[in-house]
């Protein structure tokens, strides 16, 4: 399967204000600290006065750090510490390999996000990333989509590439979320993150169907965000893109965050274990291409909610596929919990959620089991950071009500 993806509702996109893509200039991508050429070796004394004030910052880090911490971060780096005889010694090693290894090879952005519900979402809308991808086109945006597997890119932005710079493949399968497509599948060749360059893989589709706008150039999934440990920001309104490796060497922070391991679904997308109203643990997708979470009526059921439960709110919205199909969809309040990975420790989340028998929740093998998508309003909290390659996502505490 090339991509499954649970879409918001049109009338959602269609509020989504962004600026076209033609014409748009390509320093306005530039990442500040993005990736350099640096090498390995430790700055020396003809390091900028930048550098020395960004080392600063590392050394603080370092120093709030136990020794024997420091020491599994240097050798998770194959770094040596056995010749550091003080703390001191430890921290400046650290904080010159966290400074040349991670930060001066990240990419970080301002999160800018698209659309939102009218004041029915608790949060901003889908994260999109400008990479540079051109011909006449040069800047694109894209929207991060942890609900598709590969990345998609429509027609119009196809047909604006060089030819050169575009590879055809085979026609895939795909997946919505009201039911399977067939498509073409193309390599764009020498696509740029501030520096980076690299080859984007991806399948051309029509995203006009579910109310994405014009300047939207296709989606980012999970092959893509493999590359790198995003780190979103939603409070700072920041995304960065770490080398991987970053959490493990202890550059990129994650110790107030949850961390949740995901599984796999047989067709490559990323899943967690959640529970609705303290009921039994279900599966649920880890989707950032919808902007609520999605339950089937088997697992709202189990959790106490049915279809004529005075908590429910019927047919207010509407589930829109890339084949332009629809779905009625219900909301009510649950109370969401995302298992960590230390049984004491949850991500919650006291809200509104999407409520309905999608389509490509039965092509996923739960037409008779309780099934969920877990979207932007449980994601998109605080600050998240998701690694596709390590199957490993790391959620804020939580504990929000709707509407905050």
């Amino acid at each position: 399967m090339s991509t499954t993806r649970v879409a918001s509702p049109s009338s959602f996109a269609r509020r989504t204000r962004a600026v076209p893509f033609a014409r748009r200039s390509r320093g306005a991508v530039r990442a500040s600290g993005a990736a350099r050429d640096d090498d390995d070796d430790v700055p020396t004394s003809s390091e900028s006065t930048d550098d020395g004030a960004r080392l600063e910052r590392w050394r603080a880090r370092a120093r709030a750090m136990r020794v024997k911490t420091l020491k599994e971060r240097l050798s998770s780096m194959n770094l040596r510490h056995d010749d550091c005889l003080e703390k001191s010694e430890l921290v400046d090693r650290a904080a010159r390999a966290w400074l040349t290894r991670a930060e001066n090879r990240a990419a970080r952005l301002p999160l800018r996000q698209l659309g939102n519900a009218g004041g029915m979402s608790p949060r901003s809308g889908y994260a999109v990333v400008t990479l540079d991808v051109g011909g006449e086109i040069g800047l694109c945006d894209f929207v991060i989509d942890t609900g598709a597997t590969t990345a998609l890119i429509t027609p119009k932005v196809l047909e604006m590439l060089d030819a050169g710079r575009v590879r055809e493949g085979a026609a895939v399968r795909g997946l919505t979320g009201t039911g399977e497509t067939l498509r073409q599948k193309v390599t764009v060749t020498e696509a740029r993150l501030g520096s980076e360059t690299f080859d984007l893989d991806a399948v051309v589709t029509d995203l006009s169907a579910v109310g994405l706008p014009p300047t939207i150039g296709g989606l980012l999934g999970l092959d893509w965000l493999g590359k790198y440990e995003v780190e979103f920001d939603f409070s700072a309104s920041t995304i960065t893109f770490w080398p991987r490796g970053s959490v493990s060497w202890g550059a990129l922070d994650v110790d107030e965050l949850v961390r949740v391991t995901l599984g796999t679904h047989k067709v490559g997308l990323k899943t967690v274990r959640c529970t609705l109203n303290d009921a039994a643990p279900i599966n649920a997708i880890v989707d950032m291409g919808s902007f609520f979470s999605v339950v089937n009526w088997m697992a709202s059921a189990a959790a106490g909610v049915g279809p004529d439960s005075p908590s429910v709110k019927s047919g207010g919205l509407q589930v829109s596929g890339v084949d332009g199909n629809n779905v009625s969809m219900s909301m009510a309040p649950y109370d969401l919990r995302v298992l960590g990975d230390d049984e004491e420790v949850e991500s919650v989340y006291r809200g509104m959620c999407c409520v309905g028998d999608l389509p490509a929740f039965n092509a996923l093998g739960a037409s008779v089991s309780p099934f969920m998508a877990l979207g932007l309003d449980v994601i998109g909290r605080g600050r998240m950071v998701f690694d596709a390659s390590e199957s490993v996502m790391y959620l804020a505490k939580g504990d929000v009500g709707y509407g905050t």
